[in-house]
């Protein structure tokens, strides 16, 4: 296999498409390098070392044994306990792939803003296919949902029901009396909701003396902080009316047994001068992973926040 070249963080515009496609390496690496950090899942989910296709979890349960302390008596037994033990789970992974094709003709009449557009929608497709297995991972572990009455775009109070969400996180037990410790410190939301919460007069008239300076109307809304620990992230792929309160890395977790990867550049049918049958080269995106949630407490879906 070729090596990689790290001229891949040139910007491409000042390479020609054939130097671009010359080195089989180039565009792949670009494509990889560029959804390092893109995937909106990297916030719910922390790594997980297993290589499996399927992987057996449990479900969190709250951190202590399943009896008490008891008191006893001079040459008494002591008791024995043993940890609660959440619901058996199961996660199986997912293999997903998405191809990119580059034509003899965008080489020959370099083409560069065509390839650029391809590679970026090749990455904008990984990442929504990511996003969809996050969404129907969280749906199907049944999270708590948060309803929103008024939505913040028609004077809903946003601060009460960012608390409530919090609180609702702090709150969490395992249904036996158990408190779970999760100490939520993030809030995804799509970019116009977030927008719709910071102009709210709910939560402008928190910003008066020294806090004005904090104020997004005027700080912007970028690295900003809701409801006192909450930091903000957005992605246009997060529907208007929902956003997520949780804390980062706590609600599950993702098992790969193909890490994220593309092939270098190869001419389908069979390699030749003008890219074997097809005129064409292409780059294969792919990666193979499992999905668990084994803490859905640690994390709030909101609903209705905007219309």
């Amino acid at each position: 296999m070729p090596n990689i070249i790290t001229s891949a963080y040139e910007p491409s515009a000042t390479l020609t498409v054939d130097q671009m496609l010359s080195d089989p390496t180039f565009i792949p690496q670009r494509i990889v390098d560029g959804l390092d950090g893109a995937f909106v899942e990297d916030l719910f989910f922390r790594p997980e070392g297993s290589n499996k296709g399927v992987v057996a979890f449990r479900e969190a349960a709250a951190n202590v044994l399943a009896d008490e302390a008891e008191n006893v008596a001079e040459f008494g037994e002591i008791p024995v306990s043993d940890p609660r033990l959440g619901d058996l789970k199961s996660a199986y992974a997912i293999k997903t792939a998405l191809a990119a094709r580059f034509s003899y003709e965008q080489r020959t009449e370099n083409r560069v803003d065509a390839v650029n557009q391809e590679i970026t929608a090749l990455q904008k497709s990984v990442v929504l296919a990511g996003f969809k297995a996050t969404r129907a991972a969280l749906d199907a572990a049944g999270v708590p949902e948060l309803v929103i009455d008024t939505p913040w775009s028609a004077g809903g109070d946003v601060a009460t029901n960012l608390f409530d969400a919090i609180e609702m996180v702090q709150g969490a037990n395992d249904g036996h009396g158990g408190q779970y410790d999760y100490a939520p410190d993030t809030i995804l939301l799509h970019p116009r909701a977030l927008t719709a919460a910071v102009r709210n007069e709910t939560m402008q008239k928190y910003y008066v003396g020294n806090a004005a300076l904090e104020n997004p109307v005027f700080k912007g809304l970028k690295d900003i902080v809701l409801a006192g620990d909450l930091r903000v992230a957005t992605s246009r792929l997060v529907p208007f009316e929902d956003a997520f309160v949780f804390e980062k890395g706590a609600p599950g977790f993702v098992s790969n047994t193909i890490p994220l990867q593309a092939t270098p550049l190869y001419s389908e049918g069979g390699e030749s001068p003008l890219g074997g049958p097809t005129m064409s080269w292409r780059t294969d995106v792919v990666r193979k992973r499992a999905i668990g949630v084994d803490n859905p407490k640690a994390v709030v879906k909101l609903t209705g926040v905007i219309k």
